[in-house]
């Protein structure tokens, strides 16, 4: 679907690490808001991340990446929450990108432009598989091959038509107006219940991240379940 070739892992955070030495990277823009996984990924193989904001559709900002393209060789590109990042700005920037599937399917375009597509089916992500992961290339690895036959459009359907319902009862959820696959109803609210992810920069520390800085504690979600 992806790409030429589909081979099963482990997690996705092995996925990752596959995908990072494949591609020799050694240092890795990565957003702040997103899974730390993926900060996990990058230090366990030796990568050095640079760690950048991400704007009010919690999405990878793309100012903050154009301030460090020139010091990085890799980007790992996630559409948190189902809501998708546009990765075209990314194309030919010098850089080799990752693109994360593990909260997002379903979308036009999705690995058109990257080089490493990835995905984890762990219990709570977009393919709900209670563990595991996929890595999706144009050439063979030496991994156990697989088919990936998840009816994504029956899933990507259910999806949107429950995020619908939500929407027409009035709540405002982030990123209405950009292309969603919902993998949960995210809202603004000044009195969270929950907190989705400590911000990377926060964990990792080094890297200011104004923007996730401003909203990170007035997040909240309503699971959409297909």
């Amino acid at each position: 679907m992806y790409k030429n070739y589909t081979y099963i892992t482990k997690s996705g955070t092995q996925s990752l690490e596959i995908a990072l030495k494949n591609l020799k990277s050694k240092v890795v823009i990565i957003p702040t808001y997103t899974c730390e996984d993926i900060l996990t990924a990058v230090l366990n193989v030796g990568c050095k991340p640079i760690i950048v904001d991400c704007n009010k559709n919690l999405q990878i900002d793309l100012f903050s990446v154009k301030n460090v393209i020139n010091n990085a060789d890799t980007i790992i590109i996630p559409h948190m929450f189902g809501i998708q990042t546009p990765v075209l700005p990314f194309y030919n920037k010098g850089l080799n990108i990752i693109e994360d599937l593990s909260q997002c399917h379903g979308l036009p375009e999705l690995g058109k432009y990257a080089n490493i597509v990835v995905s984890s089916t762990n219990k709570s992500k977009w393919l709900d598989n209670g563990s595991g992961g996929y890595i999706f290339l144009d050439q063979k690895l030496n991994l156990p091959k697989a088919s990936f036959n998840w009816n994504i459009k029956t899933k990507y359907n259910n999806r949107k038509n429950k995020a619908q319902e939500l929407l027409n009862a009035g709540l405002d959820l982030i990123g209405k107006n950009k292309p969603n696959s919902w993998l949960r109803g995210m809202y603004f609210t000044n009195n969270p219940k929950r907190k989705p992810y400590t911000p990377l920069h926060e964990i990792y520390g080094k890297f200011d991240c104004p923007i996730v800085d401003s909203y990170s504690n007035k997040i909240d979600w309503i699971s959409i379940f297909d």
